[in-house]
């Protein structure tokens, strides 16, 4: 084993008993004389002079030596904190709870540009929010540059889960040019956080059918119009005035968009340019047009059963009560169509709706049906018979007259029957009518057997065929025909047919 040095025996670490809570490395004490007086002694004194180093080591305790660097430090490294009183890195005392609240986000490295929950806004942020979403897409691309912003989404989502993070939709939206300002994209996405995924995915797929929905708010019959106009100002202001354009200012524009997004957003303009609307008063049409419009829904029933229902005089009722009253007036609604109604025009609360607005709105529709179709004219009264039209149909098909009519059809064919009873031909036709209708009492299926009777039942049978196929057949030959094809307590069925067949 090799002989080290003075010098690298000094460097060598080892540990200190009285510094065993220190956390750094102790190093032994370095000597500066020594190692001066190292450097100009040969190396072959060196070995000497190590054993008698060592020895003094070993009388001497060890103490550490603090260097400059060692000060600097010890100056900036916190004392050890033995109680665990409340302390910060630093060493000093912590800052007072409202701080602690407004720093704890920076220490634990929270992004909170998102909410955790979804934001629930007002009707009238709702509205504003509707109009900018549109306004910011509502050019002639934003349908196509939705298409390809959902796709590109998808690619970031390859599980389909419909959930991305909100950075991922900022990169899209400025990389395909949706043209959404930062403001309104985060306000559209804080409407659809997902609570249960972590802190900052947003549910893409109802974002985007959102804003398919505000694009649908502008009349797109209105919008073309629009465009062809501007393209033909553009046009004639080009060719008469070369160069110089005359479009409308972006101020401008946007005022009028603003404007024509807000007649939009009007009850009457949502029921004209709706399609959930337009399917809602088509669907409530057809249920009414086979009924009488005049008098066939009693509107002063209605009311009364509402305000009988509404016992409180809230003006509210939940589903199920505003059910009982219109089953029970007999309006014919389909439950599907009562909720579309219900939901869209007549919410008030959760689960509770308005009836005094349902029972308005039911009455102006049957009144614009009723308008809308000429009760007068022919032609509509064929189309659409009344409620009592239909009772009274209903009520022809089980009329006592027309089932005695039947049965004297039925009458005439026997009778017609019996007139051609003389001919020898019509009278065989009817005897194998007979031996038909004796057969079906055969109880077994086994044919090589004779087919037997018991007397009685037979000569009972023999009768009743004889007097309904008019066969005039006497009783008493009957009666010789059955003793003769006699088989103890039985009668042969075959014998006796080819008896009276003679």
């Amino acid at each position: 084993m090799p002989q080290l040095s003075l010098v690298d025996q000094i460097a060598k670490p080892i540990r200190n008993a009285q510094s065993s809570f220190n956390q750094y490395s102790v190093l032994p004490p370095i000597n500066t004389e020594i190692i001066n007086r190292n450097n100009d002694i040969p190396r072959s004194n060196a070995s000497a002079r190590t054993t008698s180093t060592d020895a003094q080591s070993d009388k001497q305790p060890f103490r550490d030596q603090q260097m400059k660097v060692n000060e600097s430090m010890s100056k900036d490294m916190p004392p050890l904190n033995f109680n665990n009183g409340p302390q910060n890195f630093y060493g000093q005392p912590p800052p007072p709870p409202s701080q602690q609240q407004q720093q704890q986000p920076m220490i634990d490295n929270i992004d909170t540009y998102m909410p955790q929950e979804p934001v629930l806004l007002t009707d009238y942020e709702e509205q504003r929010l509707a109009e900018q979403v549109s306004y910011q897409l509502g050019y002639s691309s934003g349908v196509e540059k939705l298409k390809v912003f959902y796709q590109e989404l998808t690619a970031y989502d390859p599980n389909l889960t419909r959930y991305v993070h909100y950075s991922t939709i900022q990169l899209l939206v400025s990389q395909i040019g949706l043209g959404l300002q930062e403001d309104t994209l985060r306000f559209s996405m804080c409407k659809f956080v997902a609570p249960n995924r972590p802190r900052g995915f947003v549910n893409y797929e109802d974002m985007t059918r959102y804003f398919g929905k505000c694009l649908a708010y502008t009349n797109p019959h209105q919008l073309s119009q629009q465009r062809n106009n501007n393209n033909n100002n553009n046009n004639n202001n080009n060719n008469n005035n070369g160069s110089y354009d005359r479009t409308p200012s972006p101020q401008k524009q946007y005022q009028t968009r603003t404007q024509s997004s807000l007649t939009n957003l009007t009850d009457d303009g949502e029921r004209n340019f709706d399609p959930d609307e337009r399917l809602v008063r088509t669907l409530l049409r057809q249920n009414l047009r086979s009924f009488e419009l005049n008098g066939s829904i009693d509107f002063d029933k209605l009311y009364r059963e509402f305000k009988f229902a509404d016992r409180n005089q809230t003006g509210v009722l939940n589903r199920q009560q505003i059910e009982e009253v219109v089953y029970k007036v007999r309006i014919p609604l389909q439950r599907s169509l009562l909720f579309q109604i219900l939901e869209k025009h007549c919410r008030a609360y959760l689960r509770l709706y308005k009836w005094e607005a349902f029972f308005q709105y039911l009455k102006e529709q049957v009144l614009d049906t009723g308008d809308s179709q000429d009760q007068s004219s022919q032609i509509s009264a064929q189309n659409s018979p009344t409620r009592n039209q239909w009772l009274d149909i209903i009520r022809k098909e089980y009329k006592e007259t027309d089932r005695l009519r039947v049965v004297e059809r039925f009458i005439a064919n026997t009778e017609g029957s019996r007139l051609g009873s003389h001919h020898p031909a019509a009278w065989f036709a009817r005897f194998l009518r007979l031996a038909n209708a004796m057969y079906t009492h055969r109880a077994s299926t086994n044919r090589d057997h004779d087919f037997q009777l018991p007397r009685d039942e037979a000569c009972r049978l023999f009768r009743a065929y004889n007097q309904a196929w008019d066969l005039k057949i006497d009783d008493d030959r009957i009666q010789i025909v059955l003793n003769a094809c006699a088989r103890g307590g039985n009668t042969s069925v075959d014998d006796a047919l080819k008896l009276l067949a003679k």
